[in-house]
């Protein structure tokens, strides 16, 4: 693998924790809307509805809480994987830039100020610790 494809590979964990996040704002909005069928489904005046608008909604949210129970399931692997490969790396500063940046999401000027390095050093050794990645029966 290329450096550029070792830090997409590196990479998938934020981005599943982001679709995490999206699928628990999506289920926080779904509960927030069957909050409001109960008040067709209790038969207040002037509502109009199938009588299905509670059913449906818990439906959808069942639905939804589904997903994000995978996709949970999915972040969680694809972390150990990252994991592996970071302890593949033979120093623990750099261990430590890896995981900063690809399980925290910091930038090299967080990592900088959070390790007392320059920025551009961070840069360095974080090349060099993503070249030495043994990956290893990874995709």
């Amino acid at each position: 693998m290329t450096y550029g494809e070792k830090c997409c590979w590196l990479g998938r964990y934020l981005a599943a924790l982001e679709r995490e996040k999206l699928l628990r704002d999506e289920l926080l909005a779904l509960r927030e809307r069957a909050a409001g069928c109960g008040k067709a489904f209790d038969g207040v005046p002037g509502a109009a509805s199938d009588g299905q608008s509670l059913p449906r909604a818990v439906e959808s949210i069942l639905k939804a809480q589904q997903e994000l129970e995978c996709q949970i399931n999915i972040c969680g692997a694809i972390r150990r994987e990252v994991m592996a490969a970071i302890g593949t790396v033979q120093n623990a500063k750099d261990q430590d830039i890896l995981r900063r940046r690809y399980l925290l999401g910091h930038t090299y000027e967080q990592i900088a100020e959070d390790v007392s390095f320059d920025e551009r050093h961070v840069r360095r050794r974080h090349k060099a610790a993503v070249q030495a990645l043994r990956l290893e029966g990874m995709p």
